[in-house]
């Protein structure tokens, strides 16, 4: 019943994306959507971040009515370091505007300072459900901001007003914050920042890791994102938009892995307290294959279904791009794979070594990137991206596969700061 929950609470995620970004493609000009489309992904860029920061390790904090008091304190300094994110990050969306504007760029946009920390906090409030394993309000938070987004921008048309980047990312990002501010209040009323120094050095154990995972999450940012900086740099914002239409429709064969992920992760992380390596690594192949098989034939919908997604959906817009299609479903299969391995080596605590397969993975996907842009056109980028998550695959998988890098040799119920169990993550591993 949670994964039917959670994958629900995926598929209104995936409503609000598509959503959005078929207003502003049907509504909008294509420069100002790509200039949406610039500033969402590296709100997602930063999402990542602040996932190595906070969310990992707020997901492997005890769950369970029982254990609602030794994880107030831990939610609180995860919650101050939150805080300190938004604050960092809205400065650092300000300062990047002022350097476009001094060099005359397109993407110049303000209302990012709004949108990105609304988006930071709407993320950290949905994993703050999860991670107390109550997919219910986690659905109930991204429904309220997929209802207040709708008819904030529907609003907006019927007063006159043209869809473009600056009015959507407020609209949106004012329901992600509002209601991220309201679901965090109805989990835990009393939340407020640590402001005490011991109680911030006690629980500096759940950081130790995440000097690894921030390296494995930047690598595997430039995995999946490189070529949207590189597009709108080499060829502009219209090829950026071209390549998102299509991805864009994709893009819902992704919320099968995040939806497994929220069931799948606490799922091997009692396996592994456990000492049940079996039953992990079914857990991870089972989850793999079922959104390998699920991405595959979504993705094969939407080629079939471009001729109508093109006249129906975009206005008869990019017609000719529907091959596009083919990649990005590749790239949607090998990313289920991605996800499920990943899940594995972080449940196993192993830090170090995937960041250093993620940074080789990276180093690959970067240099096909540069050389296939550097003398094909726009859409070879994604090669690239191909080249890049194959080679990632193939490294955890082998490190999966080798007991001794495997983490399963462990006593069945490893204690540590917290005594959270074998279910902690293990840093430097």
């Amino acid at each position: 019943m949670r994964f039917v929950i959670s994958l629900i609470e995926q598929g209104m995620g995936s409503l609000v994306t598509f959503g959005v970004n078929l207003w502003l493609i049907r509504n909008g000009r294509a420069e100002s959507y790509g200039v949406y489309v610039f500033w969402y992904a590296i709100a997602w860029v930063l999402a990542t971040c602040q996932n190595t920061l906070t969310i990992v390790h707020l997901s492997s904090l005890p769950a369970g009515a029982d254990r609602l008091a030794e994880r107030r304190e831990p939610e609180r300094v995860l919650f101050t370091a939150t805080l300190v994110i938004l604050l960092v990050v809205t400065l650092g969306v300000l300062t990047a505007n002022q350097v476009l504007r001094a060099m005359g760029s397109e993407l110049r946009e303000l209302s990012a300072a709004l949108f990105i920390p609304a988006f930071l906090l709407y993320q950290f409030a949905r994993a703050f459900a999860f991670s107390r394993r109550r997919p219910a309000v986690a659905a109930a938070l991204t429904g309220a901001v997929m209802i207040s987004s709708a008819l904030g921008l529907a609003g907006d048309r019927w007063a006159g007003f043209t869809p473009d980047a600056t009015r959507v990312l407020v609209i949106v990002g004012v329901a992600y914050g509002v209601c991220a501010v309201l679901a965090l209040w109805r989990l835990e009323p009393g939340l407020r920042p640590m402001l005490r120094g011991s109680g911030l050095r006690r629980y500096a154990a759940y950081l130790r890791g995440s000097g690894w995972m921030m390296l494995g999450a930047a690598s595997a940012e430039v995995i999946t994102r490189l070529y949207s900086f590189m597009v709108v740099g080499m060829f502009g914002t219209q090829a950026l938009a071209r390549l998102s239409a299509v991805q864009v429709v994709i893009r819902p064969a992704w919320m099968l892995s995040a939806a497994w992920t929220s069931i799948g992760f606490p799922a091997m992380a009692t396996q592994r307290a456990n000492g049940d390596r079996r039953a992990l690594i079914r857990t991870m192949l089972s989850g793999g294959l079922l959104t390998a098989v699920g991405s595959a034939g979504w993705s094969g919908m939407v080629i079939l279904a471009w001729p109508w997604i093109s006249s129906a959906l975009y206005r008869g817009k990019y017609p000719l791009i529907g091959d596009l299609g083919w990649l990005w479903g590749g790239n949607a299969v090998l990313g289920s794979i991605t996800v499920a391995l990943n899940t594995a080596m972080l449940v196993l605590g192993r830090f170090r070594p995937l960041a250093l397969m993620d940074l080789a993975g990276a180093v690959v996907c970067g240099g096909c990137v540069v050389l296939l842009l550097g003398h094909f056109d726009y859409s070879t980028g994604l090669i690239g991206i191909l080249v890049g998550q194959t080679a990632q695959i193939a490294l955890m998988a082998g490190a999966l596969a080798r007991p001794s890098l495997s983490g399963m040799a462990l006593p069945a119920a490893r204690r540590g700061a917290g005594d959270q169990g074998g279910a902690e993550l293990e840093p430097g591993r």
